[in-house]
C-alpha cells in the first residue's frame, strides 16, 4: 500500500485503538527528544516549524486525533497476528497483515515518504507525525495481538469497589494498559478519557531518562533504507509480552481479579521499560533518517559544483 493513499480517505468500521494515552505518547516524544543528535533534531524543528506552540509530544498525539477524520489510518496503529496467548505468541509478516495495511506496513511506509524527494512537506511533516505516534503504539504489547480485538473486549476491574464483578468492570484489558497503568505510574487521577498531560508527561520522560542514564543506549536497529527488519523484530518482541505477562494468567483470571494490586506492581515497570524502548528506537530511527539524509544533500552538493 502506498503511503499517499492515506490522504485519501473513506469509512471503515475498525477495532479502538489508542495506545499509551496521551500521557505515554508525549512521554516516549520527550525522552526520544533528548536522545536526538544535532542533525535530528534540525530534522523535526524543520518539519514541525511551521506550527506556533506546537512542540514534539503534540506531533505524539496527532495520529490519534485525525483517525476520526481519516478512518483508512485507523487499522493501521496496530496488528492482528495469529496468536493465542498465553500459549503461543508470534508475529507472520506479510501474512498477518491485510491488503488495507497495519502498523508494521505504515511504519515502513512512512519512513520512506521521508526520504523520498517526490515527498512535499506537508507529506513529510505527516509522516514523521505517524512515525512519532507509531513507535508508541508498537511498543504497547495489546496493539500487537489478535485476541479480543487486541484486549478491548475482555472487561476488567481496576482499582475497583469489590467485589470485581460486571458492575465495576468499568475498564477493558486494553485501556488499562493504554491509560490506566501509566496514569497511576504518574498518579493521575483514573479517568477513561484521553486527556492531553503535557507537565506529568515531561516528568514521567524526565525520571526514565535519570534512571536509565547508566544504560548503554542500544540503536544498532537503525536500518531506515530496508526499515521491515526492526520493524518485525520490535512487533515480535511487543508479541511476546502478551505470553510471559500481559495474558500470561489466563483470561478468566483477568476478568475476575483486579488488576490495579498485584497485576499493576509487575505491570507498571514493564510499561516503563516499553515507554523508554520506544523512545530510544524512535531517537534512533529519526537521527538514521536525518544523517542519511544530510549525506544524500552532500552528495549532490559535491556533483553540482562538479557540473560548474
Amino acid at each position: 500500500m502506498r503511503a499517499f493513499l492515506l490522504f485519501t480517505i473513506c469509512t471503515l468500521s475498525v477495532q479502538p485503538a489508542i495506545a499509551w494515552g496521551d500521557v505515554g505518547h508525549r512521554a516516549i516524544a520527550y525522552l526520544a527528544e533528548k536522545h536526538l543528535t544535532r542533525t535530528g533534531s534540525d530534522l523535526v524543528n524543520e518539519l514541525l516549524a511551521n506550527d506556533k506552540g506546537f512542540d514534539i509530544s503534540d506531533a505524539a498525539t496527532w495520529a490519534d486525533t485525525i483517525k476520526w477524520k481519516r478512518p483508512l489510518t485507523r487499522p493501521l496503529h496496530y496488528i492482528n497476528p495469529n496468536d493465542e496467548p498465553p500459549n503461543s505468541c508470534s508475529v507472520s509478516y506479510p501474512d498477518d497483515c491485510p491488503a488495507e495495511g497495519c502498523i508494521i506496513s505504515l511504519m515502513a511506509n512512512m519512513t520512506h515518504q521521508i526520504a523520498d524527494k517526490k515527498a512535499n512537506e506537508t507529506q513529510k511533516k505527516e509522516a514523521l507525525m505517524f512515525l512519532i505516534h507509531l513507535f508508541g503504539d508498537l511498543h504497547q504489547p495489546l496493539h500487537v495481538t489478535g485476541v479480543a480485538r487486541g484486549g478491548n473486549d475482555i472487561r476488567v476491574c481496576f482499582d475497583a469497589k469489590a467485589p470485581c464483578d460486571d458492575d465495576n468492570k468499568k475498564w477493558n484489558l486494553h485501556s488499562v494498559w493504554d491509560t490506566a497503568i501509566p496514569h497511576k505510574i504518574n498518579g493521575i487521577k483514573h479517568s477513561l478519557k484521553h486527556n492531553p498531560e503535557r507537565l506529568a508527561s515531561a516528568k514521567w520522560a524526565d525520571r526514565l531518562h535519570q534512571e536509565n542514564r547508566p544504560r548503554p543506549v542500544d540503536t544498532k536497529c537503525a536500518n531506515t533504507r530496508q526499515p521491515l527488519k526492526c520493524i518485525k523484530k520490535w512487533a515480535t518482541e511487543s508479541n511476546q509480552l502478551n505470553c510471559d505477562f500481559v495474558m500470561e494468567r489466563g483470561l478468566e483470571w483477568l476478568e475476575e481479579n483486579d488488576l490495579g494490586g498485584e497485576y499493576y506492581e509487575v505491570a507498571a515497570p514493564i510499561v516503563d521499560e516499553q515507554i523508554f524502548k520506544a523512545a530510544i528506537r524512535l531517537a534512533g530511527w529519526i537521527n538514521a533518517l536525518a544523517k542519511e539524509r544530510a549525506a544524500a544533500e552532500e552528495f549532490r552538493g559535491v556533483h553540482l559544483q562538479g557540473d560548474l
